[in-house]
Parts: C-alpha cells; structure tokens; sequence
C-alpha cells in the first residue's frame, strides 16, 4: 500500500524519516518530497508549512502525485479541553474549520456550503453544507489501541495521556484564553491546530482514508512550561513510535 505523510514543520516530520531509510528526493509541483518503504508499505512525506491553504494544496498534491491509499498528518496542537495537558496525545476522530464564519445566513459555526445554486422563481440560494469531516474510523480505532499499548517518552516528568475526539483548525495561533474558551463552548474540541481540519477537507473530496495525530504542545494560552523546541524532540518521538506500529498492522484496517 501507499501512505502520504504530512507534517507542517520539517521537525515534525524527523521520527518518520529516521524510520524510513534511504530516502529518494522527489521535486514535483515545485514542492520537495520523501519516498521510502517500510514495512512493506511505499510511504511519501512532504511539509506544507502552517494554515489551512498550505495543507490543502499539499494534500491534493500528495493524493494526485502519488495516489495514495491513505493520509497520515501529525503536529503540535494547543488544548482547547481543560482535561488535557503539554504532551497528551489526540488522535482526531473528527475534524471543523472554526474560522469559517457564515452563521449570518442560518448555518452553524464552521460550516460550509457547497452547490450553490439561486432558484430562479424564488431567488433564494439553495446549497448543501457540512461542518464536520471525519477521520477514518477504522484507523481511528487501530491509532488509540497502538498509543494507549505504545512504550512514550514522559514530558515534563508526567505520562502522556490518550484522548480521541473533535479537533478543530483555523488560520489564527489561538494564545488568548478567552478566544480558546470561547472555541472549547461553542464547539466542545479537545484542541485546536491550523491544518488538520483542511486535510481532512481534501481527503474527504477525494474519498482518500486520513488518519491525524496531534502532540498537545500548550493549553492555546501561550503558558506551556515546556520549550516548544524540547517540546517537539519528544513529542515527535511518541508520534512517531506510534506510526511505527500502525504500519505493522494497518494492511487489515485498509483492505
């Protein structure tokens, strides 16, 4: 099978490429990628740098290059549910761009519209809208079994914690606690990031399984007590010891 990985930092992706060796560079698109095997598997990484916009033509990029059977993406998130802590890991089960804001026309926060069309007799718009994308179930299941049996590096002196769940992605770093308390009540998320929920766009439009893992990098308050540089040496390591797993199982999650 053909994994696409996508990380929004060069760091991000450090574990992963460690795993995967040699490497081929490939240049298409004016983008650099990785192609490698492991475990059987013919795996392609790429960085997409932040915001939704870099992640989306990254995505498609990867699916159209490469058709890929599967997507994988992973990076640092800020916590938006108060039980989460610096270094707990969230495998998305689901997925809202929370700065998409058209609620003036009747629609909830983060939803979209597709297939507008303007009735000729009426002269009202007429559309199909969806807020929530979601991740593939079955790697869903296959990510939280892997991590909550996976060996993780401590941070900070505390074990990190499992949570699966709703994440949401916007083009704004969220540093103020109101405007993350704000987005935890009006959307019940456990944390919030800048590309996952576009990915997630992308694959769905391509019907192309996605699977996220995000490492909770601060509580969206800009308070970690934890360098976000030491920070990303070890929460990358738990991501990817737990994408190292999932390769050894994931042939009989995507038959």
């Amino acid at each position: 099978m053909k994994f696409a990985i996508l990380g929004a930092m060069e760091q991000e992706l450090v574990p992963i490429r460690n795993l995967i060796q040699p490497l081929e560079r490939v240049e298409r698109g004016g983008r650099v990628f990785w192609h490698g095997q492991f475990h059987g598997h013919e795996i392609v990484l790429t960085r997409c740098d932040p915001g939704k916009v870099n992640a989306a033509i990254a995505a498609q990029q990867m699916i159209d290059f490469f058709a890929v059977d599967a997507l994988f993406n992973m990076g640092a998130s800020g916590a938006l549910d108060p039980r989460l802590d610096v270094g707990d890991l969230v495998i998305a089960s689901e997925f809202i761009q929370h700065d998409f804001d058209i609620t003036d026309l009747g629609v909830k926060p983060g939803e979209l519209l597709f297939d507008i069309v303007m009735d000729d007799g009426t002269g009202q718009m007429q559309f199909r809208s969806q807020q929530v994308f979601h991740a593939h179930a079955g790697l869903v299941e296959l990510a939280v079994d892997v991590a909550e049996h996976a060996s993780l590096v401590p941070l900070n002196g505390r074990a990190p914690k499992i949570y699966s769940g709703r994440i949401l992605s916007g083009d704004q770093f969220i540093s103020k606690t109101e405007k993350a308390r704000a987005l935890f009540d009006t959307h019940q998320a456990l944390c919030t990031d800048m590309e996952a929920a576009a990915i997630a766009h992308a694959c769905a439009v391509n019907r192309v399984p996605m699977l996220c893992v995000r490492a909770i990098s601060d509580k969206a308050d800009h308070s970690a007590a934890i360098s976000f540089r030491d920070f990303l040496t070890e929460a990358t390591a738990n991501y990817g010891r737990i994408f190292e797993l999932i390769f050894e199982r994931v042939a009989g999650v995507l038959k």
